[in-house]
């Protein structure tokens, strides 16, 4: 309608986990007069009678493309549906902070802006809490209205077209569209061209929006062919439109150098073509080179250019980054040599500035012995096996195998759930951390022991959902590296019932990402999770031989954990009665209703310590009822039964593991499911309780448990790895340090 205020456009492409909390972000804002259109760019696998299942809010209009036609269409097919007076994005996995939307747009009419900019937050893979996105904290941290770009100089690098509102006239006057030939990265150039024609231009100068980070977007995705030729044509693109704004009357010329300046940058750190072209293994990246050198063209820009007060804000130059440290003289240089298309002289004069840490030491006294690495997976009896490797030394001593005390977790470990035993963390800790001390802790015993066999096991050595595994596998394995032999063992169940449990397992450990729904872990982590060979590989790797897999489900039926795992580890002179471990040593799983309590406080606290303590005395208090039903719906399960039998049915059967998928498809088919209900008045009383005991005087809030090993996020959407000290050791530090 043209009297509305406000139309909010959102493209949806598959989305179906986020899609609630983005629209209902939006019905938060309380905005009278606000059109919210749905373009539905995927209607092969959504059609209408799909969006009606979804139960989207009733004011909500959803249009239909014919064909999946890509973001950029999707964005101008709703700024053809609408007659609003102001127009802004949203993506159907991104979402409002309250109140946000509603003060940019206020703003936006008060300034009467043909742009009004506010800033953004970022969410990293699988949590909710939140980052000013960098540019925008250096670029637009105050309020400022200005007369076009000559106003806002900063506005050239707005990062992305939904950090704004438009005013619609501005956009159809002078027919500011996306470019449907750009289907990814689409929004930088739509940004130049929006902010070359403004008028008037507004920043707000405060966060309104969250940009979800999540796996399988563009934004995490390692770049194939096809995405780096879109970045080279953005980048084309984005030099050809400044060149031609340059050439306009009165147009300084600081504002093509800049572009340049920016182009180069995103070549250096960015778009990881380069060293592809150097390769020349596909003709196709050695066009690219050509594409590069040729948008380059004949540009310069002096050593004024880090004089000028936009490019300090946002240059690299000189910094010292996650990968390199550039130099002033280095950037001439490479702007040389790919003018000249002399890309190995590039990668070469980057690759000097590239950060190289030197490699620790690897561990002492493991050469001529034989490794068994047993990799936890949560809920397959790792925490059962390791309490029975530790029980039962005196046999395994006998047998010429040692199970080292080092690295494993203490009596003072800050188990979360009763039972709760990480085996031998403290060894990935350290690896990570590049912690020397414990190796030699861990040669000694080995070398005191004269043991043959040394038995490692960790809970979720596996790191199934951090951005650098690589990197903390690595170092794992180089410390491990003098071992003569190794075999990889682990226990696999059921895929549908494994990638549940894990989520189970991180909500109710009192992670920040554990206040993710379970559609939404799945969207992130469901892939990952059924693909074992991708899982498995490092481990192959540095094995050399194939992971030994054992089926837990069958062992758990009849009670062979013990027997099996002595089998596979090569250790048939241990007995095989399993040890008696008392009830205090169990791990029980958590219920359906326990995990929402769980998720619940999970989004209302903070503070990781706050969650620790009060989730550690609500289980205490609340064991799980005998509720075993699933969360999923049996067709969600079914489906990530599918995506296992594609990515890994095959390859697990040739390991050991080859569970009866059509019979677990025919279980799921006749199972009498109901999804969960709301949480029960019971459990919630308990979480209150809970979190009224953990109550302190001002002056003790936020004091830390006890000793924990810990995985837990990091700003980058990976995992750190943090040793809790003990007290002592705490009061010791403060007192050298102070």
């Amino acid at each position: 309608m043209a009297d509305n205020r406000l139309a909010v456009i959102v493209p949806f492409y598959n989305e179906t986990a986020y899609i609630g909390l983005a629209l209902n972000s939006i019905l938060a804002q309380g905005i009278a007069d606000t059109e919210i259109i749905v373009v539905n760019d995927n209607p092969t696998a959504y059609d209408a009678a799909a969006f009606d299942r979804m139960g989207l809010p009733p004011s909500v209009r959803v249009l239909h493309h014919p064909e999946n036609l890509g973001l950029s269409a999707a964005r101008n097919s709703g700024i053809a549906a609408t007659q609003a007076r102001r127009i802004a994005f949203l993506d159907a996995d991104d979402y409002y902070l309250a109140e946000g939307l509603a003060a940019q747009l206020t703003f936006a009419e008060q300034t009467g802006a043909d742009i009004t900019h506010a800033n953004c937050c970022l969410s990293n893979v699988g949590s909710p809490a939140l980052t000013v996105l960098p540019r925008d904290k250096t670029l637009f941290a105050q309020q400022k209205t200005g007369a076009g770009l000559r106003g806002v100089e900063h506005a050239q690098f707005i990062t992305s077209s939904w950090s704004s509102i438009y005013r619609r006239d501005f956009l159809i006057a002078r027919d500011l569209m996306f470019d449907e030939a750009q289907v990814k990265f689409e929004d930088r150039l739509f940004v130049l061209h929006t902010v070359t024609a403004a008028e008037r231009i507004a920043c707000l100068g405060k966060p309104v929006r969250v940009w979800r980070r999540r796996a399988g977007s563009i934004s995490v995705t390692k770049p194939d062919l096809a995405i780096h030729r879109l970045q080279v044509q953005l980048l084309e693109k984005c030099m050809a439109h400044m060149r031609a704004h340059a050439a306009g009357p009165d147009v300084p010329p600081r504002f093509l150098r800049r572009e340049l300046f920016n182009t180069l940058s995103r070549l250096i750190w960015d778009l990881d073509v380069l060293p592809l072209i150097v390769r020349g293994d596909d003709p196709d990246y050695a066009d690219l080179g050509q594409r590069i050198t040729a948008l380059l063209g004949d540009d310069r820009f002096g050593q004024q250019i880090f004089d000028d007060p936009v490019i300090k804000l946002v240059s690299r130059v000189g910094m010292q980054t996650r990968k390199m440290t550039v130099r002033r003289q280095d950037f001439f240089d490479i702007h040389r040599q790919l003018r000249d298309g002399d890309f190995p002289g590039a990668v070469a004069t980057i690759d000097q500035r590239r950060v190289v840490s030197a490699a620790p030491a690897v561990l002492s006294g493991a050469r001529g012995r034989h490794l068994i690495l047993h990799v936890g997976m949560h809920k397959t009896g790792s925490t059962y096996l390791q309490r029975a490797l530790a029980a039962r030394q005196g046999r395994l001593r006998a047998a010429g195998a040692l199970f080292p005390k080092t690295g494993l977790a203490g009596d003072d470990f800050f188990a979360v759930r009763q039972g709760g035993f990480p085996g031998h963390l403290g060894l990935l800790v350290a690896a990570r951390n590049r912690d020397g001390e414990i190796w030699q802790d861990l040669a000694r015993e080995i070398t005191a022991s004269k043991a043959k066999t040394v038995i490692l096991s960790c809970e979720n050595m596996l790191a199934p959902i951090t951005d650098d595994r690589d990197a903390l596998l690595s170092a794992l394995f180089h410390r491990l590296s003098d071992f003569e032999t190794c075999q990889v063992v682990a226990f696999a169940r059921r895929p549908d019932h494994w990638a549940e449990m894990f989520y189970r397992e991180l909500v109710c450990n009192g992670q920040r990402r554990g206040a993710r729904s379970l559609p939404e872990f799945l969207v992130d982590y469901g892939a990952a999770l059924t693909d074992f060979p991708a899982l498995f590989a490092p481990f192959e790797a540095f094995s050399k031989r194939p992971v030994i897999l054992l089926d837990h489900d069958r062992m758990a039926r009849d009670n062979g954990h013990w027997a099996a795992f002595l089998g596979a580890a090569g250790l048939g002179t241990v007995p095989t009665d399993p040890p008696d471990l008392g009830p205090a040593q169990s791990y029980p799983t958590p219920d359906r209703d326990q995990v929402a309590a769980a998720r619940l406080l999970n989004s209302m606290l903070t503070s990781e310590e706050q969650r620790m303590l009060v989730l550690r005395g609500f289980f205490a208090s609340h064991p799980p009822a005998r509720d075993r039903r699933s969360a999923l719906s049996p067709q969600d399960r079914a489906a990530l039964v599918d995506a296992f039998e594609a990515a890994s049915g095959t390859w697990a059967a040739a390991r050991g593991y080859a569970p009866d998928l059509n019979a677990i498809r025919a279980d799921l088919a006749a199972e009498a499911w109901e999804p969960p209900a709301a949480l029960s008045g019971d459990t919630l009383e308990g979480l209150l309780q809970a979190r009224l005991q953990v109550e302190r005087p001002a002056a003790e809030a936020g004091a830390p448990p006890p000793n924990r090993f810990e995985l837990r996020d990091r700003g980058n959407g990976g995992l750190t790895i943090r040793i809790r000290p003990r007290p002592w050791l705490s009061r010791l530090l403060g007192w050298v340090t102070n």
